[in-house]
């Protein structure tokens, strides 16, 4: 009988021949390259998709076009729920400038025709019943050859849609010579909210709403840059305590990781023991697994709601949800410019870099340093990943892949959004600052006398 000795140290395999062990050869330079950008790509489609279906379910759908003609009016969206924007597109085909006057004028109130269908009877809505004070007026336009242009009711569009319905418009335009062009919309049909977007309005979207507007036509010169600011910092300092718990059980089970390595490599055969070791060492380091995931589910409502306040970018239209004692605030009166930038419109060159900055800033902070984790071989002698290694993979993408998400994510969305976003952001910063100091500073124990 012949005995073959198996040795398992590496540093002696292929010994004086010169070669590399073979485990080192499976892991090739680009490697983790190619995993971070993988799961970049990953998170990146699940962040895209989350996105689309939400555009999907509560944004714009795609425009119903008229059949062409001489005018004609593309309807941003043809279901909508009361309360919501109905946005035109108006195309003039003609070779000649036309003209559509306010409604408001006397010598215009029949240029403007609304119907309302419901119940088999077909009703005209007339503008001469419509508020023409100077705070609220219908606007007329004028659109040159081959032009199209935006139109919107804005502060009006409550008092037209407010019954469940479905809708026509007809605009008659003129040109020079005094000929009219009359172009009609398709149907738009407006429907009773549900429940879960009455409730959310009522619940966090009109006060929020309304915070923003006291903040606006308190500050000087109806900013709404700063207002956004003095939002955004209110509802951190609402939500401070609820962070903070979240920081500190975050920060704490990072801590916690080496420790778990070690009960994962003690007991890798027996999973019920495992668990019971796991669940014996949080209660140890009095820590909850689940103690960072409530305070960010009560935050996303808030988060969410500032987000659709902020992106409309003070709508008249938005006036509906005003409470009464603000009735009179006027919203056309609103300052969108704000340190050189115009918070209804798209920024790509300031804020999202320095959106994306303060994101990667924030996630550095929120992370423990862990200690580089040793690599296990296999029966083949291919290396597998352990759970801390998987655990640093993970972080690397949450440092990189979450803030140039962020950063594309606010160059698509109005400014306003980004000026919100960044102040969060920095306001977060500092909150974890404070958690990390807490955490991390030493323990001093005072000796008995």
């Amino acid at each position: 009988m012949s005995l073959t000795v198996i040795d398992n140290n590496p540093k002696n395999t292929n010994k004086g021949s010169g070669k590399t062990p073979s485990s080192n050869k499976n892991k090739k330079p680009g490697s983790k390259i190619t995993d971070f950008l993988w799961s970049f790509l990953i998170w990146f489609s699940i962040f895209y998709l989350i996105v689309t279906g939400y555009n999907h379910f509560f944004g714009e759908a795609e425009p119903t076009q008229q059949t062409a003609s001489e005018v004609e009016i593309s309807v941003m969206d043809s279901h909508l729920a009361i309360g919501q924007l109905a946005q035109f597109t108006i195309t003039n085909n003609t070779p000649e400038a036309l003209t559509f006057e306010s409604p408001c004028k006397a010598s215009a109130t029949s240029n403007l025709k609304i119907y309302a269908e419901t119940v088999g009877q077909r009703v005209l809505i007339s503008p001469e019943n419509f508020d023409c004070s100077p705070r609220k007026e219908l606007n007329g336009f004028n659109i040159n050859p081959g032009e199209s242009i935006y139109y919107a009711f804005n502060g009006f569009s409550s008092d037209i849609f407010k019954e469940p319905a479905q809708y026509k418009v007809e605009f008659d335009l003129t040109n020079a010579n005094g000929d009219i062009k009359t172009a009609t919309t398709e149907g738009i049909t407006y429907k009773e909210p549900g429940f879960f977007r009455w409730a959310f309005r009522g619940l966090v979207t009109a006060p929020l709403f309304n915070i923003l507007v006291f903040f606006i036509d308190t500050f000087p010169g109806h900013s709404l840059g700063l207002a956004i600011i003095a939002l955004t910092l209110l509802v951190r300092l609402i939500l401070f305590l609820p962070n903070q718990k979240a920081m500190k059980s975050q920060r704490k089970l990072q801590k916690l990781q080496p420790k778990m390595e070690s009960l994962k490599k003690k007991h890798k055969d027996n999973q019920q023991m495992l668990a019971m070791e796991t669940m014996a060492l949080y209660k140890k380091e009095g820590v909850s697994p689940f103690g960072s995931c409530l305070p960010i589910l009560l935050q996303i409502p808030f988060m969410l709601g500032i987000y659709l306040v902020v992106k409309d970018g003070l709508s008249p239209h938005l006036s509906y949800l005003l409470y009464p004692f603000q009735k009179l605030v006027d919203l056309t009166q609103v300052q969108t410019w704000f340190l050189g930038l115009d918070l209804a419109m798209p920024d790509f060159f300031i804020l999202p870099p320095l959106v994306g900055i303060a994101q990667y800033f924030a996630m550095k902070l929120a992370m423990s340093k862990m200690p580089e984790p040793p690599k296990k071989n296999d029966k083949k002698g291919n290396k597998e990943p352990s759970f801390m290694e998987q655990m640093q993979q993970m972080q690397k993408f949450m440092l990189y892949g979450l803030p140039i998400m962020i950063t594309i994510f606010t160059a698509t969305l109005p400014a306003a959004v980004g000026v919100y976003w960044l102040t969060s952001t920095l306001f977060g910063i500092a909150q974890q600052q404070v958690v990390n100091w807490q955490l991390d500073k030493p323990q001093v124990k005072r000796k008995e006398s």
